[in-house]
């Protein structure tokens, strides 16, 4: 987690990424946990003042990856839900995420 100020005030950072089974894989500012198949709570560790910006990108190999999305279900000051899937159904599958909005 990273805390940047600004002639605009303070700004939080986090960014890591979540393993297929919602353990945290890397990063820091954050706790995560599957909350069924293909559905992740992200929880962070320092709520932000308001609604943050929210990143997710999908990763693994290759012949894991080639069909999954992501999708931000829910956004609040001290957490998201993110959901990845196939086209046809929710999915487990790794991710990275960044968050960043105001501290």
């Amino acid at each position: 987690m990273a805390m940047i100020s600004s002639e605009h005030g303070d700004h939080q950072h986090i960014y890591g990424a979540v393993s297929r089974n919602g353990d945290k894989y890397f990063g820091e500012g954050f706790a995560s946990r599957q909350l069924k198949e293909g559905t992740y709570l992200i929880e962070f560790e320092r709520p932000f003042a308001k609604e943050p910006a929210i990143t997710c990108t999908i990763f693994g190999h290759e012949w894991h990856t080639f069909d999954k999305s992501v999708a931000v279900l829910d956004i609040s000051q001290s957490h998201v839900i993110v959901c990845t899937s196939t086209p046809h159904r929710p999915e487990s599958c790794g991710f990275m995420l960044i968050a960043f909005g105001d501290a």
